[in-house]
């Protein structure tokens, strides 16, 4: 799953199967995996990231705001990697007044929500 969370972040969220997860266990695929951020119009790849298979969650930059991206997750298997999950498409908000109002907007969020 591929959420927009502020104009500059997306958070992805992944996981497997019960069998695609014994695969990793089992030794089938590395334990590294690859996260692969695109722009859905013309294919270009924006971010990569590598962690552990068990991770589930990740911050990537979204560089191309305003454009339309869609996360992927690829295994190693064998030495090649294999496309094991594709996200959803979202597009990554563009930013909008001053860095100090953006600022200003998230931390008064955040004191509603935690209060």
């Amino acid at each position: 799953m591929l959420l927009p969370k502020n104009p500059g972040t997306f958070f992805v969220f992944w996981q497997f199967s019960s069998s695609r997860a014994e695969a990793f266990r089992s030794g089938a695929f590395d334990p590294g995996i690859e996260l692969r951020l695109a722009c859905v119009e013309d294919g270009s790849q924006l971010h990569s990231l590598r962690t552990d298979w068990q991770t589930g969650r990740v911050y990537l930059p979204a560089a191309a705001q305003g454009r339309t991206c869609q996360a992927a997750l690829y295994g190693l298997r064998g030495g090649a990697w294999e496309k094991l999950l594709e996200s959803n498409q979202a597009a990554a908000p563009a930013a909008a007044g001053m860095a100090e109002e953006r600022a200003y907007a998230s931390m008064e969020f955040h004191k509603k929500v935690l209060s």
